[in-house]
């Protein structure tokens, strides 16, 4: 349940109970002042007949009756000759009805209905023992007040004298008080509740939107808006709300910065050491490919076995460079990229075309080259390690012993393209050839670990010029970078 639903139906129940107990009381105290009343008025009635019963048979004992038969005086007997006239004055002057009995309880003269006759019964036996009574019924829309005391001269009792009178003007009219006042009451209740209500749902409408803004928050939404405009403890509360979000959303937006960081930082590592692991792999290339030749005793031209031996002698001196730029990052120290120098490609790619044709023999394979030339503005070993791994891939993946390799200046690029037979490149991995770890399971070589072609691409944007393979059952790789200029 929500606090105001809970407040309210508190507050509702204690009202009621309140309202109930008060009621109660109220109308206890005007029922017992209307009783107080109806006593008072019955004593007051019960001396006044007392002097008259006493006058009438005085009168009677002395002969002054207008009823010569009446002259019994101050006895039972008279009482009953005189119960008639005395009956009739009570009735009359008293707006009642009466009963008068002999003390053995016999009716002398009856007015009073029947269904009082149980009451009058038991207010009689306590009038025989001389005591007055007086008894109260409540009817429909009434209440009537029945008084019963003895009627005694020079301490003899002579008679009984009951007197049943309604007071339902009374009773109607503290009815009427006891309803007006219920009626202010429920009117009290309803104010109350109403006040109470409006008071509740100002209290209870920032902590409503605080409890919203905080399901907001919990979503992940930081810019829900809170308003606050009181200065009292909601208000406080509020303000400190909306400053615990902005540190929140700052701690997130901090947290989401570092973690970008992170992953650039990882991206940046991966590629480097990608990147480091090819450029090893290049030199290795060439060095186990003269030396396999010399240790096999392939080479018998001197001039050959010269050239071979400084071109491993160079490779394992740029082999060496590599390992210690990598040991250089691996304390913490920036790796940086080689410094643009113009390169003669003609002069790069047939040095690059001798020692891949190591690699070619080893698998039955050739390679048939056509240099034009050309020069760029570039980083050689960048460019070396992207010549060498299109060639590689022409080698490991050709279905012929021809490859093809062409160069040329055209447009201001310079252009290069690498040719051999193959088997058509599956479209799932045609569509992607450029990312990482993309390969197929056609390759003379196991251990490819899919990079070359994402370096290759990396490699050429660095020198804003572009690649494309052609596929079919002839795969060409185009790539085409800003020539240097010649004067």
């Amino acid at each position: 349940m929500k606090i105001k639903l809970k407040f309210m139906v508190g507050l509702s129940v204690i009202l009621v109970t309140l309202g109930i107990i008060l009621n109660i009381i109220i109308r206890q105290a005007l029922i017992s002042n209307m009783e107080e009343q109806i006593n008072n008025s019955l004593k007051e009635v019960m001396k006044s007949t007392q002097e008259h019963i006493r006058y009438t048979l005085i009168i009677d004992s002395m002969g002054f009756s207008d009823d010569e038969e009446n002259g019994y005086g101050l006895n039972e007997d008279g009482l009953k000759m005189a119960s008639a006239s005395i009956a009739k004055n009570i009735n009359i002057n008293y707006n009642c009805t009466s009963r008068i009995s002999s003390m053995n309880g016999d009716t002398i003269k009856n007015s009073i209905k029947d269904s009082f006759k149980a009451y009058i019964l038991n207010s009689i036996k306590a009038a025989k023992n001389g005591k007055a009574v007086i008894d109260i019924k409540y009817k429909d829309n009434g209440v009537n007040g029945i008084l019963s005391y003895p009627v005694y001269e020079n301490d003899n009792y002579i008679g009984i004298i009951t007197i049943c009178k309604d007071y339902d003007q009374l009773y109607q009219d503290n009815s009427k008080i006891i309803n007006f006042i219920t009626g202010i009451e429920f009117a009290i209740f309803i104010s109350i509740f109403i006040l109470a209500f409006f008071m509740t749902s100002r209290i209870t409408y920032p902590i409503s939107k605080l409890t919203e803004a905080a399901k907001e928050i919990a979503k992940g939404d930081y810019d829900y808006k809170i308003e606050c405009k009181t200065n009292d403890e909601m208000g406080i509360l509020s303000r400190e709300f909306i400053n615990m979000k902005d540190k929140i959303k700052e701690q997130i937006t901090t947290i989401e910065k570092e973690k970008d960081k992170v992953e650039k930082l990882e991206k940046v590592r991966k590629k480097f050491f990608d990147n480091v692991t090819h450029e090893l792999k290049t030199p290795l290339t060439g060095i186990s490919g003269y030396a396999e030749m010399l240790s096999e005793g392939m080479v018998e031209d001197k001039e050959f076995k010269e050239r071979a031996v400084k071109r491993i002698y160079s490779e394992s001196e740029r082999l060496h460079k590599l390992v210690l730029k990598l040991i250089d990052v691996s304390k913490g120290d920036s790796f940086v990229d080689e410094v643009l120098k113009p390169i003669n490609m003609g002069e790069l790619l047939n040095e690059i075309c001798d020692d891949m044709n190591i690699k070619a023999k080893k698998y039955s394979r050739s390679i048939v080259r056509n240099v034009n030339g050309g020069s760029i503005l570039g980083q050689p070993n960048k460019i070396r390690e992207l010549i060498i791994n299109i060639i590689d891939n022409a080698i490991k993946y050709s279905i012929d012993d021809k490859i093809y390799i062409r160069d040329m200046v055209e447009d201001n690029y310079y252009k290069l393209e690498v040719e051999n037979k193959s088997k058509p490149i599956p479209d799932n991995i045609y569509k992607r050839i450029f990312e990482p770890f993309v390969k197929t399971e056609k390759s003379i070589e196991k251990q490819s670990s899919g990079l070359g072609l994402y370096i290759c691409d990396e490699i050429v944007k660095e020198h804003n010029g572009e690649i494309k393979v052609e596929n079919g059952e002839k795969i060409v790789v185009r790539v085409k970078i800003p020539a240097l200029e010649t004067s």
